[in-house]
């Protein structure tokens, strides 16, 4: 390709670009029952599923290529209790796990005094798209709080727990289990989806003193 057609096509990237964004399938599926130790006591479930999208917007130079997709769809229980159907909330595109477009579907409604989990669905590709998959559930983090709800758990794959582990550390989330010094509120709480896996992490946990392992 010449130099006046990378041109041309980095040109026709960002309304490309948008046109995904705008028109981002909002085709849903639905969320399955969460393991019965976490059932229970969850009042909505946020769903997080990813695809590859290696041949989209794909030509010399691209600065978006390859894309990868992550679905938010969420649940929500109702006054009796039973759950509600599924619902999108977000599509987000990463490149190389860095964030690169987001479309809204619908306002997030979890409910005041509500707990709930954040799971990662398996995919055929998931190990591959761990860091988006991650930097999504940080940033589904505020959009909690700011219902007034409570994050219970993160739930992974067990198989990608420790994958999540090193991804969650690049992100400044920090395994910590004794310290000299203070503790941000910010924690995260990530367990597997079967048994094995159960750890804290803190964001930038330590402000004073050093960590005591």
């Amino acid at each position: 390709m010449s130099v006046s057609n990378s041109i041309r096509g980095s040109r026709l990237i960002i309304p490309l670009f948008l046109w995904l964004c705008a028109n981002a399938a909002l085709a849903v599926d639905e969320i399955g029952p969460l393991p019965e130790k976490y059932e229970e006591s969850a009042d909505w479930v946020l769903s997080l599923t990813s695809k590859p999208m290696n041949d989209y917007l794909k030509f010399p130079k691209s600065p978006v290529s390859p894309l990868t997709n992550v679905e938010v769809s969420y649940k929500v229980r109702n006054s009796e209790g039973a759950w509600g159907k599924t619902r999108s909330y977000e599509t987000l595109w990463y490149h190389y796990g860095k964030p690169k477009g987001l479309r809204r579907h619908e306002k997030l409604q979890l409910g005041e005094d509500t707990h709930g989990v954040i799971r990662i669905k398996r995919s055929g590709d998931t190990s591959l798209q761990m860091k988006a998959l991650t930097n999504a559930v940080l940033r589904l983090l505020p959009d909690v709080y700011l219902q007034n709800a409570t994050l219970n758990v993160a739930m992974y794959p067990r198989d990608l727990c420790d994958q999540a582990d090193m991804e969650l550390s690049t992100m400044r989330f920090y395994r910590v289990k004794k310290t000299t010094g203070d503790i941000q509120t910010l924690t995260l709480h990530v367990v597997s989806d079967t048994e094995g896996f159960d750890r804290y992490y803190y964001y930038s946990a330590v402000r004073k003193g050093q960590v005591l392992e």
